[in-house]
């Protein structure tokens, strides 16, 4: 359960409990408990998560993924979260892109932000998270429960497994293939620039490579299933 005091919640807390909501959401077991102790959270809990940027990435991608399981099982989107109904994509782009505009192509912000975004959205935007929320929607058998200590080296774990997937170079037409969400928020990865410097940093292209960008929907993710990761306390 989440817990229903800020004395007594560290950042930590919060990301081992969502770790557990989106265990269970994808089991179904225990969940509805889990998500109405979510509801039931006071605003001033979720503060506690703007101390620590890891610690709110990973929180805040675990509620993504649990409510993306949740709609998958029950297609009910939206839930409460510390009072406010939420959708998976609100988590995606009031939180996890920095409130920017989803009809901005990654370089408006939000024209209307709501209260709840301006209070819990990130600082900064990782480029990342759009490969962990697709797949968490699209391919649950990657699914992952995020830690706060390691969010850093999962988010780049599930790039290389998007990317190897849906990404690829031909040398000899100097034409680098790329994910069609790059193009549809490419103010997020930084332009035609920063989307190479992603395939580089990937080795999809050679860090000296400049090729021309073509934007391909990717085949869909054929994996074998396996549940998200079991819940585990992050270390303090």
């Amino acid at each position: 359960m989440f817990a229903p005091t800020a004395d007594t919640t560290t950042a930590h807390d919060l990301v081992a409990a969502a770790q557990r909501l989106y265990h269970t959401a994808h089991h179904d077991t225990g969940a509805s408990a889990l998500f109405d102790s979510l509801a039931a959270l006071d605003q001033s809990i979720l503060d506690t998560l703007g101390d620590d940027e890891s610690a709110a990435t990973a929180f805040w991608l675990n509620v993504h993924g649990a409510l993306v399981e949740r709609a998958r099982a029950t297609g009910q989107h939206a839930r409460r979260i510390a009072g406010t109904r939420r959708t998976a994509a609100d988590i995606t782009h009031d939180i996890l892109r920095a409130d920017r505009w989803r009809h901005g192509l990654g370089y408006l912000p939000d024209p209307f932000p709501s209260p709840f975004a301006r209070r819990y959205r990130l600082d900064k935007l990782d480029e990342r998270v759009h490969f962990a929320t697709r797949i968490a929607r699209h391919a649950p058998g990657l699914a992952v429960t995020f830690t706060a200590a390691n969010v850093d080296a999962q988010l780049d774990a599930l790039t290389d497994t998007y990317l190897d997937h849906a990404a690829d170079y031909n040398p000899d037409a100097q034409v680098a293939r790329a994910p069609r969400v790059c193009l549809w928020y490419r103010g997020d990865f930084g332009g035609a620039s920063g989307i190479r410097s992603l395939l580089a940093a990937h080795d999809v292209i050679p860090a000296d490579a400049s090729p021309r960008l073509r934007y391909v929907t990717p085949p869909t993710l054929t994996l074998p299933d396996h549940d998200p990761a079991p819940a585990r306390s992050d270390p303090q």
